[in-house]
């Protein structure tokens, strides 16, 4: 954030006369992500390598992270400054039990254009629907593989029993968000030595 500044744009101001944030490039920037929580229901490697996420590792407690009224805060601040489109993600945002509150809320700020939430979708099919009604408009669904077997080897050995439940329940998620109005696209990683097809 070092390089960054606030200040009027002369060009290209919108009719408000708002204020915007630009990069070290003079770019505005009107993206922001917006990290819930840092706990995840998966442990993948390339995310949490068993060397640093080990069985002792401990995560944010729930008074360390930022509340919903204190996220709304950062949220609305950011909008008076240009941005117009919010992502949110983890960790895993699902495991966030009042998501549907929060996205209700960020959805009603002024300037808000895009709201977006990146998943690996197991918990989604549940609350599709709810939280396309407070507001959310795009997923994307991040994916080790729709493979049970690949799966399994893409990810940690810790989580092998879940694992194996993880492309079933992310396929019934996918057609959850498809039911919804939902703009869905998927985020497929890929690793070396293993194949997909």
């Amino acid at each position: 954030m070092r390089n960054m500044s606030t200040q009027v744009i002369n060009e290209g101001v919108p009719a408000t006369g708002e204020r915007q944030t630009l990069d070290a490039l003079a770019r505005p920037m009107h993206d922001l992500r917006i990290s819930l929580l840092d706990r995840c229901n998966f442990r993948c490697p390339y995310c949490m390598p068993e060397s640093r996420f080990h069985a002792d590792y401990e995560f944010l407690k729930k008074t360390q992270r930022l509340t919903h009224d204190e996220i709304l805060t950062v949220a609305r601040v950011a909008t008076s400054l240009g941005v117009s489109k919010l992502r949110l993600t983890g960790g895993e945002p699902l495991l966030d039990k009042k998501l549907p509150e929060l996205v209700s809320g960020l959805a009603g700020l002024p300037h808000v254009e895009d709201l977006a939430m990146t998943t690996n979708a197991t918990l989604l099919a549940p609350v599709a629907q709810e939280l396309a009604d407070a507001g959310l408009h795009r997923i994307t669904v991040s994916l080790d593989s729709l493979d049970e077997d690949v799966f399994r080897a893409m990810a940690s050995r810790r989580r092998s029993e879940r694992g194996s439940r993880r492309s079933r329940s992310t396929s019934s998620s996918s057609e959850a968000s498809t039911s919804t109005r939902f703009s869905t696209c998927s985020s497929i990683f890929a690793a070396r030595g293993i194949s997909c097809a």
